[in-house]
């Protein structure tokens, strides 16, 4: 039987927008292209120019999805660098190496994450810091000036550490626990980790997985040992609770709202869609996984359709095989190390990219469309959804379809996260495929937009 792909719209590339706004003379190449995804046409976020807080202006440095950064130092910017500094940027457990991460060599000191929720705009430096990207393996060698007192500043979304160091003339090599994404918030010690809330249900542990990465202590089961985590872990109606609680939103950086949440958590009003869309478009990171979906279909009804959402949307239970669409998510999972690709105990592996055994299926997403706005400058944008994986549907009509399963979108200075399948389903050691992509989004989700970030479209 033929695969046929359900209508998919154009979609905003997330996942390698450079954290950084070049200064001081530098120019950009807005030649990166984007990347086709099921049958629509990938469009990125073009170079442009912005203001800068003493209103001058300067080129904003745009990697477009699937392509690196691409930088011309002009003449009026000549950096001087006579070191290197090497590394490896990890996860907060030391084991997970992290992509696509920010990192410079500064004698200044870097701007903080703010304490709540706001509009991510880029981090700016001067020309004189040469910056990096990490690579798929996590991996960075930055140039730099040698002298003491400096700063190594390493950043993906809200994730930030800033490390004392002294450079010396020649290669610096750094250990992992100076480069590594911090497991706290503790701004005294030069750490910052997203202010992250999350609805307890029994049925999308996601909890586990915020564990598993270094944000709390792990049980040799498997599972979060409750009182060591470094978010907010909230019952169902407490979850509700913030949900009608704008200023309390406002705390956060990311909400989950995770399958099953919704039973607990109360009606979802017309003033709590209110409050979501106005927390997300103020930079708020919105999470929601499959049976939870009125939280997304509801809230932003103009960005998808899911399958029986007029009846129910809540299917039966379903395990697919999907596809990774997007370059540098599949350049990251091919570069893990050995024992994170197969953790046995018969749960899907990595062994077959870039197919993934998706299971715990509970939702299927017939289309997303095109969301058209206009910026600044009233060029049209599209925030609609990003697909990252697709696969089929069984338990939906028809079953051959190839649908988007987990989907990513903007709203203001904001983002909305919706996956089809539970991303924890029991207590288990290790992280599975659908895990680690989990981990994977949450970071790219929490990139910088640029300035300022078109504004959300009507609501309806």
């Amino acid at each position: 039987m033929t695969n046929r792909r359900l209508g998919v719209g154009l979609g905003m590339g997330l996942g390698a927008v450079v954290s950084m706004l070049v200064l001081a003379g530098c120019t950009a190449d807005p030649s990166a292209e984007g990347t086709g995804i099921s049958g629509g046409t990938h469009v990125p976020t073009s170079t442009g120019t912005t203001a800068d807080d003493e209103g001058s202006t300067g080129p904003k440095l745009d990697a477009a999805i699937g392509g690196g950064p691409k930088l011309d130092m002009g003449d009026a910017c000549t950096p001087t660098e006579d070191a290197t500094v090497r590394g490896t940027v990890y996860a907060p457990n030391l084991e997970i190496p992290i992509a696509g991460a920010v990192v410079y060599v500064t004698a200044n000191d870097a701007e903080p994450v703010p304490d709540g929720v706001y509009c991510a705009e880029c981090v700016k430096v001067a020309c004189n810091e040469q910056f990096v990207l990490t690579e798929a393996d996590g991996t960075f060698e930055v140039p730099a000036s040698a002298g003491a007192g400096r700063k190594l500043v390493v950043q993906k979304g809200q994730f930030l550490r800033v490390t004392d160091i002294d450079v010396v003339a020649g290669e610096n090599v750094v250990a992992p626990d100076q480069s590594n994404l911090p497991d706290r918030w503790y701004p005294g010690g030069g750490m910052w980790i997203p202010r992250i809330a999350v609805v307890r249900t029994p049925n999308d542990n996601i909890y586990n997985i915020l564990a598993k990465i270094g944000l709390g202590d792990v049980s040799d089961a498997g599972g979060l040992v409750e009182g060591t985590e470094k978010f907010d872990l909230l019952p169902q109606p407490e979850g509700g609770a913030l949900l009608d609680d704008l200023e309390a939103m406002r705390q956060y950086h990311i909400i989950f709202v995770p399958c099953m949440a919704q039973v607990g958590m109360g009606t979802l009003s017309a003033q709590r869609i209110d409050n979501i869309r106005q927390w997300v478009s103020e930079g708020g990171k919105w999470y929601v996984t499959d049976w939870a979906n009125e939280y997304l279909y509801e809230s932003f009804p103009n960005y998808q359709h899911l399958h029986g959402e007029a009846f129910d949307p809540d299917l039966d239970h379903y395990d697919t095989t999907g596809t990774v669409l997007d370059p540098d998510l599949l350049a990251w999972l091919e570069a893990l190390p050995e024992p994170l690709k197969d953790i046995g105990g018969g749960h899907p592996n990595l062994l077959s990219l870039p197919e993934v055994e998706l299971v715990h299926n509970w939702s299927g997403i017939d289309a997303v469309y095109p969301v058209m706005v206009e910026n600044d400058e009233g060029e049209p944008v599209d925030v609609g959804h990003r697909a990252w994986v697709e696969g089929p549907c069984s338990v939906c009509t028809p079953t051959d379809a190839v649908r988007p399963m987990t989907i990513s979108a903007e709203y203001g200075c904001g983002r909305m996260m919706f996956s089809t399948y539970h991303t924890d389903e029991d207590v288990h050691p290790g992280l599975t495929p659908q895990e680690l992509l989990l981990l994977y989004i949450i970071l790219e989700i929490g990139v910088c937009h640029e300035t300022p970030p078109p504004p959300p479209p009507p609501a309806g």
